[in-house]
C-alpha cells in the first residue's frame, strides 16, 4: 500500500482479521431495550462491584423495540435477521431509520444498522454505545469478538458501513490491491488514487454520502439510544469512534452519563501534520523501549532502532526486495510478487504497530532486513500485506472520505516539510489529494473547535499507539472538567481489550462515571516480550 491510501485503512486495523463467521445455527434473542427511569449518575456505589447499583431494576429486559421504544420524529428501530458472520446466541441485530439531514426534513430518511449484546449482570443498568473507528469501520463487526460484559453493549454502525442501508465500500480499491502491492510505492500510489477517484465518481450522486460526517454520526447514536428507550447510557469510542464520542460530549444529548475515549482522535487535529508527527513519535518510543532491553538490542547489533529503520528505508528504496506470496498467504485467492521498497517497509511498520502482538517482532525483523535477510523480508511483506488487505476489507472508504473531506480538509495544511524518511513515507499523501474527486462541502468552523464538557470522561491510550499518541488524550483532557487519563505501557491502538486492568477500570467507570476511579493497576503496563517471528 502507499501513503496515498494508507490512512484510509490504518484506522480499521483494530478489527482486521477479527471478523469471522460463527458457523452455527442460532436463534437470536430480542433487541435489548429499556424503559426504566433515569438513574442518579452521582451514585457513590463501590466500584469493585460488577453491579450498577444506581437502581435495582433489571434494565436489560428483552422487549419488542418497536413497541416499547420512545418515539422520535423519523426514527424507527426494527429487529432483523443477523448476517451469517454476526450470528451468535448472545446478540440481536436491528435496522434503524434515521433522517438523512436533520436540518432538512425534505431530504428523507436512510438506514443504519445496530447489534445489541445483553449484559450478563441483570442488575447492571447502564448500557454502552460502542463506536468503531475508521472513519468507515463497522461497529457491528466488533460484536464478533468483543466479549460479553456485565452491561449491555449497543454496537452502532456509521453511515455506509452497515449490513443494511447504503454501501460506501470502495470495491475499486479492493480490486486494485494486487496491482498496488506488485508495484513500487510510487507507482502503487497512482493506481490507488485512480481507484479511489473511480469510487468517488460512482458514489457521487448518493444523497446520504453528502450528509455523512461526524455531526450526523453523533446524532444517529443519540437517536438510537433514545429510541431503544435508554434514559442513561455511556458511549465508548475507539479511534475515529472517539471523535464521535467527543461530538457527543459537545452536544450532551439526553441520557449521556459518561464517555470512554480509547485512542483519542481530536476534531481539531490537522490530520496531515498529525500523521507525520505521530509516526516520528512512535518510532522514537519504540527506539527507547528497545534500547532499554538487552534482548531487543541484540537484534540490532546494539545499534539504535531508529537509525536502523532509516538506514533500511534508504537501502530498500535504492534496491527493493521482491517477495513472491501465494494467494493463500494473502487471503485474496491470487499470487502477488510484493515489491518491498523503503516506503512500503515504513508503512508496514506503522500498520503493525497497531497491535502489540505483532509489534514485538519488529526489532528482530528490522535488524534482519538491515542484513537483507530473506526470511525477515518475507515476514514483513506477508504480514504487512495481510493486515493491509484485511483492513481495507473491513473499512468502507466512501465513509472515510465523506467524513475526512468534510470535517478535516478545511483545517488541514498538508504534511510538514521537515519529516524524517519514516514519517515522510507514512504521511506521503496529503488529504487534499485524496479528496480531489469527493464532494467537499466544507464543515462549519465549530467542527474544528476543541470540545469542552463537564460530562465524566475516561481517556485511554497505549504507549506505542502509532496513530493517536497519548499526548492527544492529555491535551483533550485539559478542556474536560471531569477527565481521567490512563496510559498503559506496552500497548498499541485501542486498549480496552487485552488487559484485565483496563477492563476493570472501564467497568467501574460505566457503573458510575462520576466516581473517582482507581487506575493504579495501569502503572504496571504490559510486558513486551521481544522475539523473532
Amino acid at each position: 500500500m502507499t501513503g496515498r491510501v494508507g490512512a484510509t485503512v490504518v484506522a480499521a486495523a483494530l478489527i482486521a482479521g477479527a471478523c469471522g463467521t460463527s458457523g452455527k445455527d442460532v436463534v437470536a434473542p430480542p433487541l435489548v431495550t429499556s424503559t426504566t427511569a433515569a438513574a442518579d449518575a452521582t451514585s457513590s456505589t463501590d466500584a469493585t462491584s460488577s453491579t450498577d447499583a444506581t437502581s435495582s431494576t433489571d434494565a436489560t429486559s428483552s422487549t419488542d423495540a418497536t413497541s416499547t421504544a420512545r418515539e422520535l420524529p423519523d426514527v424507527e428501530v426494527a429487529q432483523t435477521d443477523c448476517p451469517e458472520r454476526l450470528a451468535d446466541e448472545d446478540i440481536a441485530c436491528g435496522v434503524v431509520t434515521v433522517p438523512i439531514d436533520r436540518d432538512d426534513p425534505s431530504a428523507g430518511t436512510t438506514r443504519i444498522t445496530i447489534v445489541t449484546m445483553r449484559g450478563y449482570d441483570t442488575g447492571f443498568l447502564t448500557p454502552v454505545a460502542v463506536l468503531q473507528g475508521g472513519p468507515g469501520g463497522s461497529s457491528t463487526d466488533l460484536s464478533t469478538f468483543f466479549p460479553q460484559q456485565p452491561f449491555t453493549q449497543v454496537f452502532i454502525d456509521q453511515r455506509g458501513a452497515g449490513f443494511v442501508g447504503p454501501d460506501f465500500d470502495c470495491v475499486e480499491l479492493g480490486k486494485a490491491l494486487p496491482r498496488i502491492l506488485a508495484s513500487n510505492s510510487g507507482e502503487g500510489g497512482i493506481v490507488a488514487q485512480e481507484a479511489i477517484d473511480d469510487c468517488a465518481r460512482r458514489l457521487d450522486d448518493d444523497p446520504v454520502l453528502a450528509v455523512t460526517h461526524t455531526e450526523a454520526h453523533a446524532a444517529d447514536v443519540a437517536d438510537v439510544m433514545a429510541t431503544l428507550g435508554y434514559d442513561r447510557w455511556v458511549a465508548y469510542g475507539v479511534s475515529y469512534g472517539s471523535t464521535i464520542g467527543l461530538e457527543l460530549l459537545r452536544d450532551e444529548p439526553a441520557g449521556l452519563a459518561g464517555v470512554v475515549l480509547d485512542g483519542v482522535y481530536p476534531p481539531e487535529l490537522d490530520v496531515d501534520a498529525g500523521l507525520g508527527e505521530s509516526a516520528t513519535s512512535v518510532l522514537q518510543e519504540l527506539d527507547s523501549a528497545c534500547a532499554a532491553d538487552a534482548i531487543c538490542r541484540s537484534y540490532l547489533g546494539d545499534d539504535r532502532l531508529e537509525d536502523t529503520v532509516l538506514r533500511v528505508i534508504d537501502d530498500l528504496n535504492a534496491d527493493p526486495i521482491v517477495v513472491p506470496l501465494g494467494g493463500n498467504e494473502l487471503g485474496i485467492g491470487e499470487s502477488v510478487d510484493v515489491v518491498l521498497d523503503g516506503n512500503r517497509f515504513a508503512e508496514f511498520i506503522f500498520l503493525l504497530l497497531y497491535s502489540e502482538s505483532r509489534m514485538r517482532y519488529l526489532p528482530a525483523v528490522i535488524g534482519g532486513l538491515d542484513e537483507r535477510d530473506a526470511s525477515s523480508a518475507r515476514w514483513i511483506a506477508s504480514t504487512g500485506s495481510r493486515v493491509m488487505i484485511t483492513s481495507e476489507q473491513a473499512n468502507d472508504e466512501g465513509t472515510y472520505f465523506a467524513v475526512q473531506c468534510h470535517d478535516r480538509l478545511p483545517f488541514t495544511e498538508g504534511p510538514a516539510a521537515d519529516l524524517d524518511a519514516f514519517a515522510r513515507a507514512v504521511a506521503s499523501a496529503p488529504l487534499l489529494d485524496g479528496c480531489a474527486e469527493w464532494e467537499r462541502i466544507p464543515a462549519g468552523a465549530e467542527v474544528d473547535d476543541p470540545v469542552q464538557s463537564a460530562v465524566p470522561t475516561l481517556l485511554l491510550s497505549g504507549r506505542f499507539d502509532p496513530i493517536t499518541p497519548p499526548h492527544y488524550a492529555e491535551e483533550v483532557a485539559t478542556r474536560l472538567e471531569r477527565a481521567t487519563v490512563v496510559e498503559q505501557d506496552g500497548r498499541g491502538h485501542g486498549i480496552w481489550y487485552g488487559s484485565d486492568c483496563i477492563a476493570r477500570i472501564v467497568q467501574s467507570f460505566v457503573a458510575d462515571p462520576a466516581r473517582d476511579l482507581d487506575t493504579s493497576c495501569a502503572a504496571d503496563g504490559v510486558l513486551v516480550e521481544w522475539a523473532r517471528p
